[in-house]
């Protein structure tokens, strides 16, 4: 291991201004991520040497997060090219994240370096990389061999595989972190040298299956769920093209997802679990949305006849537009009687209460609403205008009763009707919006493999 920083050439020391940069570090992951929490922190015990082993994409934020999270200093190593740029380089360097290069022909000069940090820091944190379900991650190995080389010099080392969910599309689900217990080596300074390997390879072993056992990976029903969504969206999108084209035979339902998006599904379920649920939350409120696409059609088109007849339609049009400050008027005129009623819980019918003595008093309320509004409109506008004010209170709560009933049956699903065709269009460009960021995010994790996207 080659460690690429000119620091590791002198003794390791916490940088005194690691305290104020990580305090600023914690205020603006506070403001990205007000919910931000390290379960199970009691496992990092302050007094013990600790490797964290992170079972999450490298990068240099989901480095900063650790800084921000852990209360004890911790050291970050990262790849050069996580630290390009001279602030990441800056920031880098106060906050104790250095670039490391793995490389065999050094591996013991890269050790002393290495343990020196440690004796200083106490709490150093490695990427484990991605890794398939049969494919160890990168990191794991280095963790296993740095431990196996701790062994041989006697210095006491925990391994700590620490799992993070982080829905970068969701920042009010929050941040979490877990640190799962500690796998101790089991190699001993007593065992003969040749038996390193070996014990190493165990290690790594057992580092692999508790990174594969994310506490915050979905479950196999859900995964099952959101592959079968991905693939109605697809299924969804190939049938609307293949509509516009004539005399063509083909099913879309005879289409399957490819083994590389199950395989990629699977590496984010182990790895970055946050990334798939905040996918998976995206394809979930577009099914609903879906849904309540399709319950409108529905209800449009199981509706009475009367939307068949020309000048039903346009009357209703009229009425619902004409009508709304009538509507209002009388709304106005009725609010307090109808506080009085919810209050009393008059407004519903009540199997305790006679219904005489149920109708008595909302005709009491109301009446007596009624004259003490024409009282206080007397003494404000006078006798005349009171009593032409009397007789709109009948006639105003009447219509509000009509309107409501126009409302509620028939001109919700005139404006149902007119808005479906921008509804269904709006659904068809957070369709392809969707599948134009998987096919993004499918690019990408192609080109990883180092397969032509």
């Amino acid at each position: 291991m080659h460690l690429r920083n000119a620091s590791f050439e002198r003794s390791w020391r916490v940088p005194a201004v690691y305290r104020l940069l990580r305090g600023i570090v914690r205020f603006g992951a506070w403001l990205f991520f007000p919910k931000l929490r390290l379960l199970n922190r009691e496992e990092l015990a302050q007094s013990q040497s600790a490797l964290l082993v992170v079972n999450y994409p490298e990068s240099f934020l989901a480095a900063l997060l650790l800084v921000a999270a852990i209360d004890r200093p911790v050291l970050c190593l990262l790849s050069s090219q996580n630290l390009r740029g001279p602030f990441r380089k800056l920031v880098g360097r106060g906050l104790g994240i250095m670039a490391i290069e793995p490389a065999a022909e050094d591996q013991g000069p890269g050790f002393n370096r290495f343990s020196s940090a440690l004796a200083h820091w106490g709490a150093i944190a490695l990427f484990a990389g991605q890794s398939g379900k049969s494919q160890r991650a990168p990191g794991v190995d280095l963790a296993a061999k740095l431990a196996s080389e701790a062994a041989k010099q006697q210095i006491q080392l925990a391994i700590y595989p620490l799992h993070i969910f982080l829905p970068l599309d969701d920042r009010k689900a929050g941040l979490l972190l877990y640190v799962e217990g500690s796998i101790q080596d089991q190699s001993s300074p007593a065992q003969p040298p040749e038996l390193y390997a070996e014990l190493s390879g165990q290690l790594a072993e057992a580092v692999q299956k508790a990174l594969q056992e994310n506490v915050f990976a979905l479950g196999p029903v859900e995964v099952e769920r959101f592959q079968s969504d991905l693939e109605n969206l697809a299924h969804e999108e190939l049938e609307e093209e293949w509509s516009e084209l004539s005399n063509w035979k083909q099913q879309a339902g005879d289409f399957r997802l490819s083994g590389l998006v199950k395989q990629w599904i699977d590496e984010q379920n182990q790895t970055n679990p946050g990334r798939l649920v905040a996918l998976r939350r995206l394809v979930e409120d577009y099914r609903e949305a879906r849904r309540r696409c399709s319950l409108g059609r529905l209800r449009v088109g199981t509706s009475s006849l009367w939307q068949k007849s020309g000048l039903r339609v346009a009357s209703t049009w009229v009425e619902s537009l004409l009508g709304l400050p009538i509507a209002l008027y009388g709304f106005i005129n009725h609010v307090a009687a109808g506080a009085i009623l919810f209050l009393a819980g008059l407004l519903k019918k009540s199997r305790k209460r006679d219904p005489k003595v149920e109708w008595l008093l909302r005709a009491f309320i109301v009446l007596g609403c009624y004259t003490i509004q024409v009282l206080l409109f007397d003494l404000w506008q006078g006798r005349a205008a009171a009593g032409y004010y009397t007789l709109t209170l009948p006639l105003s709560g009447v219509y509000l009763w009509r309107y409501f009933w126009l409302a509620r049956s028939r001109s919700h699903l005139l404006l149902l009707k007119a808005t479906l065709p921008a509804r269904s269009a709006r659904l068809r460009r957070t369709r392809k919006a969707l599948l134009g960021k998987f096919e993004g995010e499918m690019n990408l994790y192609a080109q990883s493999l180092g397969m032509h996207s």
